[in-house]
């Protein structure tokens, strides 16, 4: 992504390719290669997914003898489904975010070059650290089962031994074969590994591309705010300070036009925060008390963390939009308007309405991505979580 001789989204954009899922055009033909290359993600997760997914029904079936192992389950499911769903919704918007990439350097002939290069600098370090926590936790999350083998079978019930389910995979499946036996069960084992790690890359890259994005609204909008202040080192009756008055109008505008194309591009996926992961958080939490094994709850408690982690960046970028856009009302208020030319007070009249109506992050009309919707997030999480407590009970 080069333009100006600046890169944008340099990590984020590498990550997208490996995973089939970029192309640096925004006018790209929609073709059957290009179908294939986005069905290449989904469709390698299957043979992982079914088999999980048989494994949970089952149990449900069976009247779900062991709550925990379906729970497991169901942890697995969500995380792979919201996966998908975020990769469905980035498809669909990826000629918007693509075009939004390239439209940063818009904003270079306001005179801040330097700060959106800073700004970029901590977007792609952000990813890199979220990047490198998420797939050193997602190893050690699934090689942690392998702690606990030698309990796991002596534990085994006679239905697991017949149906050769074996101990030590990341989660439980089910097979029409046996596959606790070499080596299938080393095929099977690998594979559980290739989702989960595909599964972690892909949720904090794109989580990662959506904050970048709230970062270079807020610098812009920062970079707003500066302008403002030098208006009080202008006369109000003077030329300086209407040209100086129509340029941070101009601004504005093209500020809040870059949010809510940023709004619209991320619209649906935005409702994977503040609906699925509220189940992730409340079955991970089950998970972490009702396990046995020490090393069961480490590996959850480290899954937890990463969640609450990706939805807290998601929601504390939102909320910096919201209370800088809101900031730049009280700037525009601060001004000596009332020495002003009638039509200069009309302008900023105008700026400061429009400044009172913040810049938000609409969910799919669901809500809106604050540090509230993580509280709320967190709110239902323990009401879901209060509620498998007593269905164990």
């Amino acid at each position: 992504m080069m333009q100006n001789n600046k890169t944008f989204f340099k990590f984020n954009i590498s990550v997208l390719k490996f995973c089939f899922l970029w192309e640096n055009d925004p006018d790209y033909q929609y073709n059957w290669t290009r179908v294939i290359k986005d069905l290449i993600m989904i469709s390698s997760l299957m043979p992982c997914a079914i088999p999980i997914l048989a494994d949970f029904i089952i149990q449900l079936c069976d009247g779900v003898p062991n709550l925990t192992a379906a729970v497991e389950n169901m942890i697995a499911l969500n995380c792979i489904v919201g996966m998908i769903y975020m990769v469905i919704c980035f498809i669909n918007n990826r000629r918007t975010i693509i075009k939004l990439m390239k439209s940063i350097d818009y904003f270079d002939k306001y005179g801040n070059s330097s700060t959106t290069i800073r700004t970029e600098e901590n977007a792609n370090l952000f990813s890199k650290v979220f990047m490198f926590y998420g797939i050193v936790g997602n190893f050690v999350y699934m090689l942690m089962p392998q702690l606990s083998v030698n309990k796991c079978y002596r534990s085994r019930t006679s239905q697991m031994i017949e149906d050769g389910v074996p101990c030590g995979l990341v989660v439980r499946s089910a097979f029409p074969f046996r596959f606790d036996l070499t080596p299938v069960f080393e095929i099977v084992f690998i594979h559980q590994i290739y989702t989960c790690t595909m599964v972690t890359v892909v949720v904090v890259v794109l989580t990662m591309l959506l904050c970048g994005f709230l970062m270079h609204i807020v610098n812009q909008i920062e970079n707003l705010r500066l302008f403002v202040d030098q208006l009080h080192h202008h006369t109000p009756q003077g030329e300086k300070f209407t040209e100086k008055l129509l340029f941070v109008i101009r601004y504005h505008i093209d500020v809040i036009e870059y949010s809510q194309s940023t709004a619209d591009a991320f619209s649906t996926m935005l409702l994977f925060y503040i609906t699925l992961t509220s189940l992730v958080l409340s079955v991970l939490c089950f998970e972490i008390i009702m396990v046995d094994a020490i090393e069961d709850s480490v590996r959850f408690t480290l899954h937890l963390f990463g969640w609450i982690v990706i939805l807290f960046s998601v929601c504390y970028n939102g909320q910096l939009v919201i209370d800088q856009s809101l900031a730049v009302a009280q700037d525009i208020y601060s001004l000596d308007w009332f020495d002003c030319p009638l039509d200069t007070q009309k302008r900023i009249k105008t700026i400061m309405m429009r400044s009172q109506k913040p810049l938000v992050m609409d969910a799919a009309g669901m809500g809106v991505i604050s540090l509230p919707a993580f509280l709320k997030v967190l709110s239902s999480a323990y009401s879901f979580f209060t509620l498998l407590l007593k269905f164990k009970q």
